[in-house]
């Protein structure tokens, strides 16, 4: 079998020949990068002679044999190595001998066998709320953690969600918990999706799905929705000031906590951005961390 190689400068994407049934596998890649990367990848896209020349046979591709196996040997697939990290992973795309559409992704390092053991747990414990890929196959072992899910074929939302497409989201969640034991005798609790941003939802058939769970857990109320207010505006609008954001999504916030029976939220606002604040610090983002002392220390 041949693949072919498109190389970046922190990774690898592996794609299998292109053809109409395996040409949305090339999705893989994002088109992120510079000018002379948007050039390439289009290069390496549209031009036979470009992929002919970054071809590879299969027996040099790491773990292909294993994911063959994993997968079923008669499909077909292309592969992300994904960025060099303790949380690195494989992520792949492909389709069966039946030509149904999957996602999966081989863990190996240990912080992504915890990450992608976690996803399983959700796709398992949320399987019958529709807000989560089918989970099709997994295995958990001592060297991998392996999962193969349904291929959620949707459409990035972006900004056009609305506050009750949100609402009604949340509180489906707010009646789960990701673990009972991990209740708190303070703040209330609910299950969590840990990144719950406009970039890990897509619309298909008609209804949102939400995507990427590996960072779910039990959380105080709101954690998800102060996320999707806060974390979104912090990254994408950088300059608008804490007091806009606030004022633009009061109403939401508001909505949500007294359907929840909740008063007052800022102790939840607090304790979200205290988590926030811990997070940055360790990962000595300046920015950040700033915009959440902002929301630790606002008055309301």
């Amino acid at each position: 079998m041949i693949f072919y190689r498109f190389k970046t400068k922190t990774t690898s994407y592996f794609f299998p020949k292109q053809t109409r049934k395996s040409r949305f596998i090339y999705s893989l890649y994002g088109n992120y990068g510079g000018v002379v990367a948007k050039l390439y990848w289009l290069l390496f896209l549209h031009c036979s002679l470009v992929r002919y020349l970054n071809r590879v046979e299969s027996s040099s591709v790491q773990d292909v044999e294993l994911l063959q196996t994993l997968l079923g040997a008669d499909s077909v697939f292309g592969i992300n190595y994904g960025t060099p990290s303790p949380d690195q992973k494989k992520s792949i795309l492909g389709y069966d001998e039946a030509g149904r559409h999957f996602f999966a992704k081989l863990s190996k390092k240990e912080g992504a066998k915890k990450l992608s053991s976690n996803e399983i747990f959700v796709f398992q414990k949320l399987s019958d709320i529709g807000l989560v890929p089918k989970l099709f196959d997994c295995k958990i072992t001592d060297d991998y953690v392996f999962l193969k899910t349904e291929c959620v074929d949707g459409n990035h939302v972006h900004g056009q969600i609305s506050n009750d497409e949100i609402l009604q989201i949340l509180e489906t969640l707010r009646a789960y918990h990701y673990d009972e034991n991990l209740k708190s005798d303070g703040l209330k609790t609910c299950f969590s999706h840990g990144d719950f941003c406009p970039w890990n939802m897509l619309e298909y058939d008609g209804r949102l799905k939400v995507i990427d769970w590996e960072m779910a857990g039990e959380r105080s109320l709101g954690h998800d929705l102060f996320t999707y207010i806060f974390q979104t505006s912090f990254l994408i609008r950088r300059e608008e000031s804490f007091e806009n954001v606030m004022q633009k999504n009061r109403t939401l916030i508001d909505s949500y906590f007294e359907s929840a029976g909740v008063n007052a939220w800022e102790p939840y606002l607090k304790d979200f951005a205290l988590l926030k604040i811990e997070e940055f610090t360790r990962k000595q983002d300046a920015y950040m961390l700033a915009r959440y002392k902002e929301a630790l220390n606002a008055k309301f």
